[in-house]
């Protein structure tokens, strides 16, 4: 009976793309199973990232589920090391597809599955495929902390919203896309959430970084965190602690950060740059302990201020909101005024006019006149 046979390939790294690439080696697969008369060739199985991060091998997955459903007879791979991410995860992967009768070829080391009565000479050849592995890895992280140290990482012009790069790979600035990032933050200056932010730019038909209709929470707090729109590059901001697992996480410390100042020409000016920081830290409902453990505010931000919610406007009779100027001054607006987009025309109120009505006064309610601001009492 013929058998059905399959072809898994995967290409990592930038060497082996010019050398052999994914193409060639599917072309490679197909012309030498369908030259076998006892074959009947099912497909190739092909992923284009790196072997150790689970989520960049759709196919090799897709693959185990077609043995599953009896589908492959045979599975030919050019090495152990295409196979999994590390010896313990080869020794599963093996020992499911024997269970399942499937055969697997390894080309580099000529080693037939089901020919093999121990696990034992597989499990070294994964071992050092392994060691392989790690080795690159640590070679790579040396090259990057190289580049930080010494300046010349590229990764201080990677791209984001509001630059391209020239000719020469440097970040410069997109005139038209710079003109929405100073509108973010100073929608967030006038005491916009971010979510207020989202609706705002959808109502003026601004589209997001990935050219969609609405823009994401996270995408314009990100935004609004980032050092670029000021002309510094922080590297460094996340790391892997595990090079087995391949999960990135936020770097707290653990290893040292590189700064790039006037690597490139910013956005914004550091004032406001400097006073959204501290709104957003004003705003958050996280702070931390004296362990500098992060620990949830007993009150969140909106009701933070002793006067939010009970200063109201006596024009159109909303609230007013308290926000932190340019320069880190703070003033309270009607939010008529404010979400929309100027419908109210109440005055700006500086917090020192309202700090000296209320200092000798006990109220539970401010009302902000024309000329005048009224204390409503108990």
């Amino acid at each position: 009976m013929r058998k059905r046979v399959a072809a898994y390939c995967r290409v990592s790294t930038k060497e082996e793309l010019q050398q052999y690439s994914l193409e060639s080696q599917q072309n490679y697969y197909k012309d030498l199973i369908e030259s076998n008369p006892d074959f009947i060739f099912v497909g190739i199985y092909a992923d284009k990232a790196s072997g150790l991060k689970k989520k960049n091998r759709v196919q090799f997955e897709r693959m185990i589920k077609d043995c599953k459903r009896k589908k492959i007879d045979i599975i030919y791979t050019k090495s152990i090391s295409r196979f999994a991410r590390n010896t313990l995860d080869f020794l599963k992967v093996i020992r499911k597809l024997k269970q399942l009768n499937v055969d697997v070829y390894f080309q580099n080391e000529q080693i037939w599955l089901k020919k093999e009565r121990g696990e034992f000479n597989m499990a070294v050849h994964a071992a050092v495929a392994q060691e392989e592995s790690m080795s690159k890895s640590r070679s790579i992280r040396w090259g990057l902390v190289y580049g930080f140290q010494s300046g010349m990482s590229k990764l201080a012009n990677r791209i984001c919203y509001g630059y391209e790069q020239d000719k020469d790979g440097k970040l410069i600035i997109n005139e038209e896309e710079a003109k929405n990032v100073k509108l973010i933050f100073e929608l967030y200056l006038q005491g916009y959430s971010l979510s207020g932010i989202s609706k705002e730019l959808k109502r003026r038909g601004i589209l997001s970084p990935t050219g969609k209709e609405t823009w994401t929470s996270a995408a314009i707090d990100k935004m609004l965190g980032n050092e670029k729109y000021i002309g510094q590059a922080l590297l460094q901001k996340t790391h892997i602690p595990d090079v087995l697992e391949q999960k990135q996480k936020k770097n707290k410390g653990e290893l040292a950060q590189y700064l790039y100042e006037n690597n490139h020409r910013g956005i914004i000016d550091s004032a406001m740059f400097e006073a959204v920081q501290a709104e957003r830290a004003r705003r958050s409902n996280v702070v931390l302990d004296e362990q500098g453990k992060p620990i949830r505010k007993s009150t969140r931000h909106s009701s933070g201020n002793s006067l939010s919610g009970k200063i109201r406007c006596g024009e159109c009779g909303r609230n007013f909101r308290r926000i932190t100027t340019h320069s880190g001054g703070i003033v309270w607006r009607c939010a008529g005024r404010v979400e929309k987009n100027g419908t109210c025309k109440a005055r700006t109120v500086k917090q020192s006019e309202i700090d000296e009505k209320i200092v000798k006064n006990k109220c539970c309610e401010i009302i902000i006149l024309e000329e005048e601001i009224m204390l409503l009492g108990q």
